[in-house]
This record gives structure tokens, C-alpha cells and sequence, in this order.
């Protein structure tokens, strides 16, 4: 009998002693979080269009590329800066982005990863959340795919849209 009460007994003892909770890791998310996002910095342009995934669009202008780009971020996640005299904009999402559209004849939008905003406060060599260049990939392609739909589906679904400046 004392050998089936021992056992869930000393369970017990182990798990309370050992912690329930783990400790809590900051990182510069959180401290950006923590913060309203003050102090916030976003990326060089020349850091973007280096280091970023892109895409063009033919056949569209300036307005309705950022207009669009606007729409599927606001579905992402949080819109945390975006200037259109720059071009730029900020959005937190998973991970964060920033994302620099580049007028032209063909408008072209490029994508940067700030993974870096995953690293540890007290280590800032580790981060807590690592992405793989294939999944980048995958979640650049899938921004990309959403974005494209917004843009063009105006031109390509003509007949859902109803025109209202002639009512």
C-alpha cells in the first residue's frame, strides 16, 4: 500500500520542487513590444533590395501596388511604419518584414526578413525562433501569391466589380 502512495507522492514533491515555469526569455521583440515600438529603426533601402526577395508587376502603378501591399499586411499582421514618399513599410508579423516598393516603369517590391529582432536580450548570439532559408522562401512566395491577387484581380475579375461612378 505505501508503495502506491509513495510513488505520486514523490511525483508531486519532484514537480514542485524541480519549478512549474520556465523562465522568461526576452527578446528585442519583446522589448519592442514592451516599448510601443519606440525607438524603432527600420532598415536601409540598400539593405532591403541586398538582402530581400522580389517580385515585379507589370502593368500596374505605383498607387495600386501600395495600396495592395497595405490590404495584405494589414491581414498578416501589424503595420508598425510605412511612408510612401520613402516607400517603405514595416510590418511585425512572423517573422517581421520589411518591404520597400520601387517605382518605375514596372513597380517592383522587395522583401527583407528582421529575424534579427528574435535574438535573446541575454544572449544576443541565440536567437529563440530560427526561419531556414527554404521556409523564407516558401513564406516570401505565399506574401507574394496574396499580394499579386490583390493587385490584379481588379484587371483579371472584371465582372465583380461593380462600377460606381455612374450610378
Amino acid at each position: 500500500m505505501y508503495k502506491r502512495i509513495s510513488i505520486p507522492f514523490f511525483l508531486f514533491l519532484l514537480f514542485v520542487f524541480c519549478g512549474c515555469a520556465a523562465p522568461v526569455i526576452k527578446t528585442e521583440l519583446d522589448h519592442l513590444y514592451e516599448n510601443n515600438f519606440d525607438g524603432f529603426g527600420t532598415p536601409e533601402i540598400s539593405d532591403i533590395k541586398n538582402r530581400g526577395e522580389n517580385k515585379s508587376f507589370p502593368y500596374t502603378t505605383f498607387d495600386e501596388v501600395w495600396n495592395s501591399t497595405i490590404i495584405v499586411l494589414m491581414q498578416c499582421g501589424i503595420i508598425v511604419n510605412s511612408s510612401k514618399d520613402s516607400g517603405i513599410i514595416t510590418a511585425i508579423t512572423t517573422p517581421p518584414i520589411s518591404i520597400f516598393v520601387e517605382r518605375g516603369e514596372v513597380i517592383t517590391i522587395y522583401l527583407k526578413w528582421m529575424d534579427n529582432l528574435y535574438r535573446r536580450s541575454d544572449k544576443p548570439g541565440l536567437a529563440t525562433v530560427k526561419f531556414g532559408s527554404y521556409d523564407k522562401m516558401k513564406m516570401a512566395n505565399a506574401f507574394f501569391d496574396k499580394l499579386s491577387t490583390q493587385v490584379y484581380a481588379k484587371e483579371k475579375w472584371k465582372y465583380l466589380y461593380k462600377d460606381t461612378s455612374k450610378l
